[in-house]
């Protein structure tokens, strides 16, 4: 049976600025990615991949995470919201089993009156 590799995933960031260092006239490639300690072949598939528009600036990155880390409080804050609203569903189910006539007022309808007649 074959043992798994273990792959290292890279952030944006990190791509976006190896590639931008390969930018420089004075560095080589090969020299970043082995300072990097990443095959040569990957440098190349990033700055490819720049080109291409699939690796993003620095700034687009940011705001994006911005909005993710906003979406995120929001739907913390409403699953709060939500967890308190369900907690107060059920105390006032409990409260209506020892208020029944509080509910048959609300119906409409009267225990005592036959046919809907009032």
């Amino acid at each position: 049976m074959r043992r798994k590799e273990k792959h290292t995933f890279y952030n944006y960031q990190f791509k976006h600025t190896a590639v931008k260092i390969t930018d420089h006239p004075h560095i080589q490639s090969i020299d970043v990615a082995e300072a990097l300690g990443i095959h040569p072949i990957m440098l190349y598939r990033w700055r490819q991949e720049m080109r291409e528009g699939k690796i993003k600036d620095n700034e687009q990155e940011a705001r994006s995470r911005s909005e993710l880390l906003d979406a995120k409080a929001r739907i913390r804050t409403l699953e709060r919201q939500l967890k308190a609203l369900r907690e107060e569903n059920v105390i006032l189910k409990q409260a209506e089993r020892f208020f029944p006539e509080k509910k048959s007022r609300r119906s409409g309808s009267s225990p005592n009156t036959k046919g809907g007649a009032r």
